[in-house]
């Protein structure tokens, strides 16, 4: 607990400059005390501890925010106390923190939002989900211009930590077996369609802004991210047909550990630039990874440490760089349903 005596006038200056911010007051509203003293003075009195959890508190942007992962991040951040706004063509109903209709295509539109919301992080999923939604003129140039957009942006205003979405499908296990398991991030990168090579310029794009204007963009590589409610019947699905796993390493990502990755990665005092694999702990399958790995990919595949039912996919780098460790384990016999309490 701290102790600080002030001037009437000088303490009413600072209380008053506080309650213009007026959800910052709201929160340390309960933390402070004043009390009269002598000589005119008042006496502010601060739990300390307190404040600075407050304080660690960002605005953080959320582009892509009513997205499969993007909901997932946006309640994540507002749980733990960030101010959010979600970036997006169309709100999710329901879901907390603001909400602007951006398109990310546009850079005027790009640009507004961040100076609007005040942004110190940013977290971008906005973007085509896949090649085949729209032609593929539109899914590389539409993702390909947004990650500029957002990038040229954060640089010109000043905003440091980017969280960027890319996508474990750069390897290309959609068309070739790794060429290693487990597979870090100096796996070569073999994109086999428009939305894939989007996501290698993405990744290029940020190495640049890294490079030339001192930003920290985190390439996220996610892998298999579904929603709970879609786990348990792919899960199922793969199980009658292992083959049909492949590709995506037999392994599933629950969006509520996407979400996490995401938060670490802005609340993280210091953390190096570039790639980051993020996908779940383990095969969901009840065949050891090596197994799987050696049945389905055979001689093509060179198999390094890969014990019991570790992901193919190693997370090591986001573990080491900013704690990153998957909650929810899903398997043949494990499921976490939506309303699951968080596991720590």
């Amino acid at each position: 607990m701290m102790l600080v005596s002030l001037p009437e006038n000088q303490l009413d200056s600072i209380l008053n400059s506080l309650q213009a911010q007026t959800s910052f007051f709201g929160t340390l509203a309960p933390l402070i005390d004043i009390t009269a003293t002598p000589g005119n003075n008042r006496r502010i009195k601060i739990q300390p501890t307190c404040l600075e959890s407050e304080i660690a508190a960002m605005n953080v942007l959320v582009t892509g925010g009513s997205g499969r992962i993007g909901r997932y991040v946006v309640r994540d951040l507002v749980a733990a106390g960030h101010v959010v706004t979600n970036a997006d063509l169309a709100p999710t109903p329901g879901l907390p923190g603001g909400f602007l209709r951006v398109d990310l295509t546009d850079a005027g539109d790009v640009y507004q939002a961040l100076a609007y919301t005040q942004s110190q992080a940013v977290i971008h999923l906005g973007a085509w989900a896949n090649a085949g939604i729209v032609p593929d003129t539109r899914t590389f140039g539409d993702n390909a211009r947004g990650a500029y957009n957002v990038f040229q942006a954060c640089a010109d205003l000043g905003i440091q930590r980017i969280v960027n979405a890319s996508s474990a499908q750069v390897y290309g296990f959609a068309k070739a077996a790794p060429l290693y398991a487990p597979v870090d991030e100096d796996h070569p990168l073999r994109p086999c369609n428009s939305y894939a090579l989007a996501k290698v310029v993405g990744e290029q794009t940020a190495d640049y802004f890294v490079q030339q204007f001192g930003l920290t963009i985190l390439s996220f590589r996610f892998m298999g991210v579904r929603m709970p409610g879609e786990i348990a019947g792919e899960i199922a699905a793969m199980a009658a047909d292992p083959a049909s796993g492949a590709w995506l390493l037999w392994t599933r990502t629950d969006a509520r550990d996407a979400a996490l990755a995401c938060r670490l990665a802005i609340e993280a005092a210091e953390v190096p630039a570039g790639p980051y694999n993020i996908t779940g702990a383990q095969v969901v399958l009840d065949q050891p990874a090596a197994e799987l790995v050696a049945t389905h990919f055979g001689a093509s595949t060179k198999l390094h440490d890969l014990p019991d039912h570790v992901s193919p996919l190693s997370t090591a780098r986001a573990q080491a760089a900013f704690g990153y460790r998957p909650r929810y384990v899903w398997n043949q016999r494990q499921r976490h349903p939506e309303n699951e309490p968080e596991t720590e």
